[in-house]
């Protein structure tokens, strides 16, 4: 196989000294479909240059035309667009003990995907399995991939430097995984905190890809966000912006493992709902939940407790309803405070609760102000697992989109 090959040789193709190819593809690629024009408005290029730099891409296969609508007289309106399936990129995203692996298109298309488990929960474990694992994922597909790839995890993550500052779901503290996995793999990594590659997937491609300006909310076991303007991801001085999950809802509100009291993830996050439920359960309130066949209390999960309360149940939709307020709450601090066009809710609760999301959004509502949360949006992300695969491959390309160190 050379497809490694033949994507180098296409890259020192599309590498030029003034950039103007690569603009316009980053351009194609974060933006989508556009016309010439707009691409001479947005890139700062002459006419002259994007025409002739257009000609060029269309013969490397990376670009082509796309009629809008029929004209009613003289030339078809056109779009340029990229190619689909012309290259790939790689992305891999890790959840608790596993690995979910993609190989993307430039259009955010899946080729294929694969799952990696691995034990002990070390860095060195993790890092290996992803490694191993790259060559065989690899030969299944027969295009040209571009040898970067991008990573997805847990934590708060240095995206600048590789580094994995600290992840109390992994339990690791100062991590550089990138270099770890460079070493290893040989390829330029680029990693980033699970929910800010999430949100860069629903940004591009999925569930805000009509929004220049939105925020990604992702709440399960925790609660991470990414903000993005003009579809770029915002990382803040030490890679850390988003970690909404971490800000205080309560003053005197239960510890969190970050050592503060009172944040969000402690009130609204999976767990926070399970240990609620239990207590109550204990305390003898009457619920559905506990005459369900081999009940177990402290097997009692959030999927359960969302189930039940859209049965009607009303301990769960109580625990529903305190959760849903509180994270209601604070969407209202963030639309007052970064006034984004959408806020794409992923995760397994915006997915398995329509009623948890009616009454955050009821919430944020009745506590922003008005003007701008009339003008907020709210929708559930369309990417499950793999959406952190491939945001994090996205990422990687983003970083490295100039190739300049390849055409020496």
């Amino acid at each position: 196989m050379n497809c490694e090959g033949d994507a180098l040789e296409t890259i020192r193709k599309v590498w030029d000294q003034k950039g103007s190819k690569t603009a316009i593809l980053q351009m194609l690629r974060v933006h989508g479909p556009m016309s010439r024009i707009e691409l001479t408005q947005l890139t700062d290029l002459s006419r002259a240059t994007i025409s002739v730099t257009i000609n060029e891409l269309i013969e490397l296969g990376l670009v082509h035309e796309t009629v809008l609508r029929q004209s009613t007289g003289g030339r078809p309106a056109t779009n340029l667009e990229l190619v689909p399936y012309s290259h790939i990129i790689l992305g891999a995203d890790l959840n608790h003990q596993t690995w979910t692996l993609g190989a993307f298109d430039l259009l955010g298309n899946t080729v294929e995907k694969g799952r990696v488990s691995f034990s002990p929960l070390t860095p060195e474990a993790a890092v290996q399995a992803l490694v191993d694992e790259i060559p065989n994922f690899v030969k299944k597909i027969d295009k040209s991939i571009i040898p970067i790839l991008g990573i997805g995890i847990p934590g708060l993550v240095d995206t600048h430097n590789g580094l994995l500052r600290s992840s109390a779901v992994m339990g690791w503290m100062h991590v550089d995984i990138g270099a770890m996995v460079e070493k290893a793999l040989g390829w330029p990594t680029v990693v980033l905190n699970r929910s800010r590659a999430r949100g860069l997937s629903e940004c591009r491609y999925g569930a805000g890809k009509v929004y220049r300006h939105m925020i990604y909310i992702g709440i399960d076991s925790g609660i991470g966000a990414g903000i993005y303007v003009n579809r770029e991801l915002i990382h803040g001085a030490l890679g850390g912006a988003g970690e909404i999950g971490h800000t205080t809802v309560v003053a005197d509100g239960p510890l969190c493992p970050c050592g503060n009291s009172g944040c969000l993830q402690m009130l609204s996050a999976a767990p926070a709902m399970e240990l609620e439920a239990r207590r109550l359960l204990r305390l003898g309130a009457s619920s559905s939940l506990h005459q369900q066949p081999d009940f177990d209390l402290q097997m009692l999960q959030a999927e359960d407790i969302c189930r039940a309360a859209e049965d009607g149940d009303e301990l769960a939709g109580q625990v529903v309803n305190n959760a849903a307020t509180y994270f209601g709450i604070t969407m209202a601090n963030l639309v007052n405070l970064l006034n984004p066009e959408a806020i794409i809710l992923g995760g397994t609760i915006p997915k398995d609760s329509p009623a948890y999301v009616q009454t955050a959004v009821k919430v944020m509502k009745q506590r922003a102000m008005s003007q701008l949360s009339a003008a907020t949006v709210v929708h559930i992300g369309e990417f499950k697992e793999i959406g952190g695969a491939l945001g994090a491959a996205n990422m990687a390309l983003d970083r490295h989109m100039s190739f300049s160190y390849f055409s020496s």
